[in-house]
């Protein structure tokens, strides 16, 4: 019995055990729990900072307040909500300031004492509170022994219903500290500043469906028109970069990249547009949005530094590989910009966004660019430096990747904490962690002039674009930096040679997935165009005309588009359709009726409609021809915008009714329109077919006579 009690009690003990929940991966020294929570746990709070104070510590400073909204964005309750700071140390070095950008750095060298925010917080609910902490080292505050960038964490514990107290979300930003707080003595920056230039960004996702030649512009939807507006993202990036007029020296340190395709549909918008959802159609609502946004963007960039970016951000290492001739033209629309705004871009200038594989840059090199401003990879000093793939030989103008890695919102790594996020991800504080890389720059004796390149799609708002560029003023008339006009910059002295190998795309983006249809479509365009001819009373080149295709194939390749093949491949089949769309515009008028041949060798009528502002030269063909000989039939010249009636030569060789279709092709093989199908009736043969048959009957005549005349003979034989 004792041995049946013990066992009976270790099964006990053993399933008690094992049926408790896992014990906390680790504890706060307060005793609370911060287990990670289950991976369903992970997206359970929203964390917006709605002000800071001070965004840049200094000496006068004393105590350091943030106010934080949090939102349950779960379905299900969270309770003992609990916040405070961690201070991380502060950074020597590029690689840990990179993971402190990502919200990989060390949090743990100072942390402030949890505070109560909260009991329960019910699904969809929001909740505002401050956290105030003394920057003088005061109880539970925050001590900085020197001067630097320092990362700065707010973490949010809580319990969701059914789950453990775990951590439920984090902000990762980066504080400045220019001088010590208390700290009475002045505090001397011994490195020498840095002449700066600012590649400020005009561009936006490529919202074009379809732009044909002479009909209305057709968008995805009426976003831009949100942008253009006051209050917009590119109402907001003009405006902010105007208000710095009146400083000189700031000003001119800044260079526009403007994106060519934003500019042409942004023209385009202002004379009517409409905007296609689905299969619903509507007129777009943006045209004098468009129309004030070009002309403050035309008095903002007149007389000051602009340089262009390839046409709709497209992918010119993808193009080279597989369609030369698209790469180039990606880089070749500075008329755009001449056109729509009336200045011209820097000769010979390209701005970058990523490294160019050595066919890009032979593409690029052919299009007459050869000072690209931009992306170097691991370059930090912006000295001119020459590129060279063997074929072709460029001058690169590195930007700063690390500022612009601060100021890109959605970097956080996501093996660091739940529902991660940094500065650059919330409105208010969005140009926070680009000042401190930037401060970081000028206080840690990196030598060279700096090149500052926000991300295209820049989101800041307006309020935190100001911010920026006027802590970057400051800076200046502190002597932490020197503001340069930026086409000084790209003209300095050029430092080493670099000699590139790669090649195809070195971005590995959805769009890859859809190279062979883009070549496709590309060498349909190609034969087309060599079908066309200018007519001189429109004076549409082929050109011209099919520019709307290619345009829309170089989205399809954009920079700006998620990386998922499928809206790369919705971006090529708008392009595909265009194609269609303007092939069939050559056609054959399908006839209302049969038609009666008046003999057996009548020509056969066909009526083709050419409705392109362009000459072309069309094949007929007819196929399906049973009862019917058609004759040779040599290719036909169409005038723009025509009709022609033109008689087929065939001959029937049956009488009664039958079909033929007859269909239109360029004499390269491509095919314009629709076949159609035409119903004939023959109630006699044709001339050939009669000569033939008649021929055929007297054949057949005296083959019979002369078997009649041997058989007389032999029985006349017997006979005899």
């Amino acid at each position: 019995m004792t041995r049946i009690a013990f066992a009976l009690g270790a099964a006990v003990l053993l399933l008690v055990l094992t049926g408790m929940p896992g014990a906390p991966a680790h504890a706060d020294p307060d005793g609370q729990d911060t287990a990670q929570p289950p991976a369903d746990l992970t997206k359970m709070l929203r964390l917006d900072v709605t002000s800071m104070t001070p965004r840049i510590v200094t000496s006068k400073e004393r105590t350091l307040k943030i106010t934080v909204t949090l939102t349950n964005i779960s379905d299900r309750p969270i309770d003992n909500l609990r916040a405070r700071l961690h201070l991380g140390t502060k950074q020597t070095n590029r690689r840990s300031l990179s993971q402190a950008l990502t919200a990989g750095a060390a949090m743990d060298y100072q942390l402030t004492p949890f505070r109560d925010v909260g009991t329960r917080l019910a699904p969809d609910q929001q909740r505002t509170f401050t956290l105030s902490v003394d920057l003088r080292g005061g109880d539970g505050g925050l001590l900085f022994p020197e001067t630097g960038v320092y990362p700065l964490l707010i973490n949010v514990n809580g319990k969701p219903k059914n789950g453990l107290v775990a951590r439920l979300a984090a902000s990762h930003l980066l504080l400045p500290v220019m001088s010590v707080p208390g700290d009475k003595k002045a505090t001397e920056n011994g490195t020498a500043p840095s002449a700066t230039s600012i590649l400020w960004p005009i561009a936006s996702a490529p919202k074009v469906v379809e732009d044909p030649v002479g009909d209305d512009l057709v968008l995805t939807d009426d976003s831009l028109a949100k942008e253009m507006r006051p209050g917009g993202r590119l109402d907001a990036l003009v405006r902010a970069a105007e208000s710095v007029r009146d400083d000189e020296r700031l000003f001119s340190s800044l260079c526009f990249v403007i994106d060519p395709e934003l500019l042409a549909t942004a023209d385009a918008m202002t004379r009517g547009y409409s905007v296609r959802d689905g299969t619903r159609t509507t007129k777009g609502s943006g045209s004098a949005d468009a129309e004030a946004w070009l002309a403050d963007l035309r008095t903002l960039v007149a007389d000051a530094c602009v340089v262009p970016m390839p046409y709709a951000r497209a992918d010119v290492s993808l193009l080279a590989g597989s369609s030369p001739d698209l790469a180039r033209l990606a880089v070749s629309r500075d008329t755009v910009i001449s056109d729509v705004l009336g200045v011209k871009p820097l000769a010979g200038t390209l701005a970058i966004e990523s490294k160019l594989s050595a066919q890009a840059l032979d593409a690029v090199s052919k299009a007459g660019k050869n000072l690209l401003i931009g992306s170097m990879g691991g370059r930090e000093a912006a000295v001119p430096t020459t590129v060279t793939t063997g074929n072709s030989e460029h001058t690169v103008v590195p930007a700063n990747e690390l500022v612009t890695l601060a100021l890109r919102p959605g970097v956080a790594r996501s093996d660091t904490t739940a529902n991660a996020t940094v500065a650059s991800d919330d409105p208010t504080i969005a140009a926070q962690n680009g000042f401190a890389a930037i401060a970081f720059r000028a206080r840690n004796g990196a030598s060279g002039p700096l090149l500052v390149a926000p991300p295209r799609e820049w989101t800041a708002t307006h309020t935190e674009l100001l911010w920026l560029l006027r802590q970057m003023g400051d800076l200046a008339r502190d002597g932490e930096l020197i503001p340069v006009d930026a086409t000084a910059m790209f003209g300095a002295p050029i430092e080493g040679t670099t000699q590139l190998v790669q090649e195809g795309s070195l971005d590995p983006r959805g769009s890859r997935e859809v190279t062979g249809q883009i070549t496709a479509i590309e060498a349909t365009v190609d034969n087309v165009t060599s079908a066309m001819t200018e007519a001189t009373t429109l004076q549409v080149t082929p050109a011209d005309l099919v520019l709307p295709v290619r345009e829309g194939l170089l989205r399809a390749t954009s920079h700006a588009l998620p990386n998922k093949a499928r809206v790369a491949k919705v971006a090529v089949a708008d392009a595909d359709n265009q194609l269609t769309d303007m092939l069939d515009e050559v056609s054959i008028t399908e006839p209302d009726r049969t038609i009666s041949l008046a003999s057996g060798s009548s020509p056969i009528p066909v009526s083709i409609r050419n409705n392109l502002p362009v000459e072309i030269t069309v094949r007929v063909t007819l196929s399906s021809t049973s009862g019917l000989r058609p004759d040779d039939i040599s290719d036909q010249k169409l005038a723009p915008e025509s009709a022609v009636n033109l008689r087929v030569p065939a001959e029937a060789l049956r009488a009664g009714r039958f079909t033929v279709n007859v269909s239109l092709s360029t004499p390269n093989g491509v095919p314009l329109g629709h076949p159609t199908r035409f119903q004939l009736a023959s109630t006699e043969y044709g001339v050939v077919t009669v000569i033939v048959t008649a021929a055929a009957g007297g054949a057949l005549l005296l083959l019979a006579g002369r078997r009649i005349h041997r058989r007389l003979r032999a029985n006349g034989a017997e006979r005899g």
